[in-house]
């Protein structure tokens, strides 16, 4: 992503905040009406990346699940004369056609860049929630409009958004071999390898700086380290066996990989500063799918020690093993969410898998997906989504479903077939 420079404005109004948030995340939910007029233009024009701001910060309202963007038809002020400042707001005007918030704000151009200021206002209660201000090139337009979407979010919920973010997937949409592609919220795909042979298991570096994942380009099955802003792959683990996927843990001190040996798969933790790896797990059965703890503590895996496969969670000292799942005769995947409160995972009903949510402690699992078949479940920097892959009567597309299981959004489209999403953190 091109980096942008950027400053949250000063928040007031707390009363209206609490009442506001009461609004949209208590009992009832229902998507809040908000107006978000063009920028107004200072200076020179600048109307495109104008209007392409406002076009991305609206497409990620919608897809939160928790606004409805009124018709920009309905609006009774013309964006470019009227003011952008508390003072200078209408709220007669906007609370006349229904809506509760309204975000305002202008657009500068800065030589071949852009300054945007922004504030949401409170429309009932006529007051200025907050905002951002920020700057940079013009391809970080898209960018600075995430950012703005994760502030309003953060403005009305206490939790910012999870926006400016990407997620890493497989995809054979460039033929019919596959690599790594990346998907940002202005709906951007782009390639990220170029392997052309059987690539999977992407997973992110807890900076977000670097992407893990596994490629046969050389026969085998090898780990491969790639560096976002550069491009550099480095291959990793290679004079300590084949190992097949991998996540860094918390810290980034250590790599938690399903390894084989002699026919025995288990979960193995690789210390690339001292060269070591040592075995987690200790079982005939099949060990996979290892995913961290957010405190680095505790690893949750798929182990088909029961019987069938189910969900696991171990120490890491190797020493507690606790068996999380038990309705359903596959369950596997399992992902751990960023706050630590639960764990998704893909269980298999009615002859397909659906993603499923309980808490990282253990107890009753959640279905939050019905159709088609969905696997690969992967969490939001914010612990609000889930990112899956699903087939429903053609190719798998990627999706999202909030925790409640009551918004879905589609994520990905074209001719590929997309599998093994993996959630960025927040860019800094």
């Amino acid at each position: 992503m091109v980096a942008v420079s950027a400053g949250v404005l000063h928040l007031s109004a707390m009363a209206a905040v609490a009442q506001v948030r009461g609004e949209i995340i208590g009992a009832g939910m229902t998507r809040m009406p908000v107006a978000v007029p063009q920028l107004k233009i200072v200076g020179e024009a600048a109307d495109e990346p104008a209007q392409r701001f406002i076009s991305v910060l609206i497409r990620d309202l919608e897809f939160s699940g928790l606004f409805r963007v009124i018709n920009p038809q309905a609006y009774i002020d013309d964006p470019q004369k009227s003011g952008t400042q508390l003072a200078e707001i209408n709220f007669g005007n906007w609370m006349s056609i229904g809506a509760r918030g309204l975000i305002r704000g202008s657009f500068e151009r800065k030589g071949a860049g852009f300054r945007v200021e922004a504030r949401f206002f409170d429309v009932p209660n006529r007051a200025s929630l907050g905002g951002l201000r920020v700057s940079g090139e013009q391809a970080a337009l898209p960018q600075a409009a995430h950012r703005m979407a994760d502030t309003v979010l953060e403005l009305l919920t206490g939790k910012r958004g999870p926006f400016d973010s990407r997620i890493a997937f497989v995809s054979n949409r460039g033929g019919h071999t596959r690599d790594i592609y990346s998907y940002t919220f202005d709906g951007k795909v782009l390639p990220l390898t170029r392997h052309r042979s059987v690539v999977m298991e992407p997973s992110w570096e807890p900076g977000g700086e670097a992407l893990l994942f596994t490629s046969f380009r050389d026969r085998k099955p090898s780990l491969f380290r790639l560096d976002i802003a550069s491009g550099r792959e480095t291959k990793l683990a290679s004079k300590l066996g084949l190992n097949v996927g991998g996540t860094w843990s918390p810290d980034g001190k250590l790599l938690a990989v399903s390894r084989e040996v002699a026919g025995d798969t288990d979960v193995y933790l690789i210390d690339f500063d001292a060269r070591t790896q040592s075995k987690l797990t200790h079982h005939w059965g099949i060990d996979v799918d290892p995913s961290w703890s957010p405190g680095g503590d505790r690893i949750a895996f798929c182990s088909s020690r029961s019987g069938n496969p189910q969900v696991f969670v171990i120490t890491v000292d190797g020493g507690e093993v606790t068996r999380l799942t038990f309705d359903g005769k596959y369950n596997c995947s399992p992902a751990w969410s960023p706050d630590g409160r639960y764990i998704a995972f893909a269980g298999r009903t009615g002859g397909n898998f659906q993603i499923f949510v309980m808490p990282s402690t253990g107890g009753t699992p959640r279905q939050l997906t019905f159709a088609g078949s969905n696997e690969d479940p992967t969490w939001s920097p914010d612990s609000r989504f889930i990112a899956f892959a699903s087939k429903r009567g053609g190719r798998r597309k990627l999706f999202m479903v909030d925790l409640s299981g009551r918004w879905e959004q589609q994520l990905t489209g074209g001719s590929g077939d997309d599998s093994s999403p993996s959630w960025s953190r927040r860019a800094d």
